[in-house]
């Protein structure tokens, strides 16, 4: 049974506050993912930048901002600005309508790739998924994405969930559809497959070369996609959150590693009761945060082929992943268990400011920087590296 759920699973209240706090912040930057724009890209310093606004599918004018893509000889160019130093970085802002729901896009294109030079032109691209209740703007300041797509020369695209919906009774859900609750009015699966078509076509975005990541909610979406796009999806890293239901049959075996913090009171590690549910949840919610999240990335290494048992390292002494070989087209399947670790995005700067309501965030590891790098080997095209 689908029920629709409004369940805040995020770091909204610390992220909203920091970014209230700095000069790149805009009004859209609370709860609830609002369709305002932002004028500066994310990174660890304040850079200065340009931003533009424009709806996915709409004409585009003669400026230099504009979504748009100009073919010369083999190679793809986004007319978009992409001359930026490190630390100088332009976001670009866009709306995209799916299935009845429109949802902003935060997008950033670095402004020099030896990646996508070496590619004729095309970027490659990071779908980083928010959590519940938060937006794209607070995802890209939480996980400082944006500063390591200019360093490595990919680009990063930041939805916001919180669009209006088809149904104005249904009200609005910031955060992603999993396969286990429906949104009604809204199809955000076809929402992601509607993204990747329009970077790739306006933005010089590589088909190849496209990876999704995300927190909590945004990690289970991350999920989704390795169970119903795995043909358009290179490689994954879920963080906070990684679920395998029933249904989930993926068309091909996708790199994947998940982060999880043992102490994670929102999304318990072994499963358990959530914060989140109070008293007289519905069953289904109960069902789902049951979930143990190493037995649910265990299940992907079984689809995979994957050794039924993982082989573990002692990253730190916090950190511990867990590898599963001999998966079918030597695919990587990793674990990486964060003890005492809680609902966080690991190695992230503003973590030190959400423990008391969210948990020990380790530094000992990066969800972003060795996110990046177990992604990036990874093509569908098959030129792993």
């Amino acid at each position: 049974m689908k029920i629709r759920v409004a369940v805040l699973v995020s770091v909204t209240l610390v992220v909203a506050a920091c970014a209230s706090s700095s000069d790149s912040t805009d009004d859209g930057a609370s709860a609830g993912g609002g369709t305002s724009t932002s004028s500066t890209a994310i990174s660890s310093t304040a850079p200065s930048s340009a931003t533009t606004s424009s709806t996915a599918g709409s004409p585009a004018s003669a400026t230099a901002a504009d979504a748009a893509v100009s073919e010369t000889g083999d190679t793809c160019r986004p007319v978009a600005p992409a001359e930026n130093e490190l630390g100088q970085q332009a976001a670009i802002q866009f709306e995209l309508e799916a299935a009845g729901t429109t949802y902003p896009v935060r997008l950033y294109i670095p402004g020099d790739s030896p990646l996508a030079a070496e590619a004729g032109g095309r970027y490659p691209l990071v779908l980083d998924w928010h959590g519940l209740g938060s937006d794209g703007f607070q995802q890209a300041l939480l996980t400082n994405y944006e500063a390591v797509a200019e360093a490595e020369g990919f680009m990063v695209a930041h939805p916001s969930g919180g669009g209006s919906t088809a149904d104005a009774g249904g009200g609005l859900q910031a955060g992603w559809e999993l396969t286990q609750f429906d949104i009604p009015g809204r199809d955000d699966l076809a929402m992601a497959e509607k993204l990747i078509d329009h970077l790739v076509a306006d933005y010089c975005a590589d088909p190849n070369r496209v990876y999704s990541t995300g927190m909590s909610n945004g990690g289970f979406f991350t999920s989704r996609l390795v169970c119903d796009l795995a043909d358009r999806i290179a490689a994954a890293v879920a963080v906070a959150g990684v679920s395998h239901p029933d249904s989930c049959m993926p068309l091909r075996p996708v790199p994947l590693m998940a982060f999880h913090g043992t102490a994670d009171a929102i999304v318990p590690f072994d499963g358990g009761t959530s914060q989140l549910e109070g008293s007289g949840a519905p069953p289904e919610l109960v069902e789902f945060f049951d979930q143990v999240m190493p037995d649910e990335l265990a299940q992907f290494a079984a689809d995979f082929g994957c050794d039924p048992e993982p082989e573990a390292t002692a990253v730190s002494d916090e950190v511990t992943a867990y590898d599963y070989r001999g998966c079918s087209d030597d695919v990587p399947v990793r674990f990486v268990e964060i003890e005492g670790g809680g609902h966080t995005w690991p190695g992230a700067f503003l973590g030190a400011f959400m423990t008391e309501a969210l948990g020990p965030t380790t530094t000992d590891v990066s969800a972003t920087a060795d996110g990046w790098r177990f992604m990036s080997r990874f093509s569908l095209d098959g030129q792993d590296e």
